[in-house]
């Protein structure tokens, strides 16, 4: 399972990031991703997105695994987010 390790970088950089990569995604499949800080609004996206989170402290940050559940629906991708 690939690990971005994103503790480094500043908000809001690691979600965008994270966002980045889960696209790829088949359903099983899973990445993991060291975050600077909880990732609050990242997981209301990840989890309307038909994705499983769990979160777990980590070592200069929080730990986040990420799953796709579900088939990606293109009409329904972004949920909550503003695609200005």
């Amino acid at each position: 399972m690939p690990t971005l390790d994103l503790r480094h970088l500043a908000p809001p950089e690691p979600m965008e990031r994270i966002l980045a990569a889960v696209g790829s995604l088949g359903i099983g499949e899973s990445i993991e991703a060291l975050t600077p800080l909880y990732p609050t609004p990242l997981l209301a996206i990840l989890q309307a997105d038909g994705f499983h989170t769990d979160v777990a402290p980590d070592e200069g940050g929080f730990r986040v695994r990420i799953t796709r559940a579900q088939a990606h629906d293109p009409g329904e991708r972004g949920r909550g987010r503003d695609h200005a």
